[in-house]
């Protein structure tokens, strides 16, 4: 679960900026590894390197891709490329679904709502505001729910889980399109999990 939030928060996080993260691409690498998908941890530092315009930034991790590279030479399974292909087909599957079951704004009730605290039905209200204004109310609501989850001691995928729970409660406005919509959440996942790391989004 944590490599599908990381790996969904460095696209979304590549799709604004050429430049891969490489906070994000530290600890995607990390758990790649303890995963034993060691050529996916080869390939991440290798696009991580690529995409840096300083030698300082393409260096920072050419010590551990060095590693990586020695452990995947001697782990590298063959089947390696066809499980990227079903991982890959899983995903367009399950986006294609999500994009399926999507109510549109005009058919939220109070029901789907139910059972959200406060806080969380203020997080679905800045989802919704798409105003000039709106990108600071989210991140002020994802850095509350980071300064809860912090004080309660909660792991990151808690806090994910909620922002899912909201977002999946949240219909899609009239105004925004489903890319528009689909990359507002990604949006946000990038920043929650910049905040909770306490890194610059």
């Amino acid at each position: 679960m944590a490599a599908q939030l990381l790996e969904e928060a460095l696209e979304a996080s590549v799709r604004t900026r050429p430049e891969m993260p490489g906070w994000i691409c530290g600890r995607l690498a990390s758990i790649y590894r303890s995963l034993k998908r060691y050529d996916d941890e080869v390939m991440l530092l290798e696009r991580y390197r690529e995409s840096q315009t300083t030698e300082e930034a393409r260096t920072r991790f050419d010590a551990r891709l060095s590693k990586a590279r020695a452990i995947a030479d001697r782990k590298r399974r063959p089947v390696t490329g066809a499980l990227e292909t079903v991982r890959q087909v899983r995903r367009r599957s399950k986006e294609r679904r999500r994009g399926a079951t999507r109510q549109p704004a005009s058919t939220a009730t109070t029901s789907e709502i139910t059972g959200l605290t406060p806080a969380e039905v203020e997080l679905r209200a800045a989802l919704l505001d798409l105003s000039p204004s709106g990108d600071v109310r989210l991140r002020s609501c994802l850095a509350q729910l980071c300064a809860d989850g912090h004080e309660r001691d909660l792991q990151m995928e808690d806090l994910v889980s909620t922002l899912k729970a909201v977002w999946e409660a949240t219909p899609t406005p009239p105004d925004a399109s489903p890319e528009a919509w689909r990359e507002r959440r990604s949006n946000a996942l990038v920043v929650l999990l910049a905040l909770h790391f306490g890194e610059a989004a």
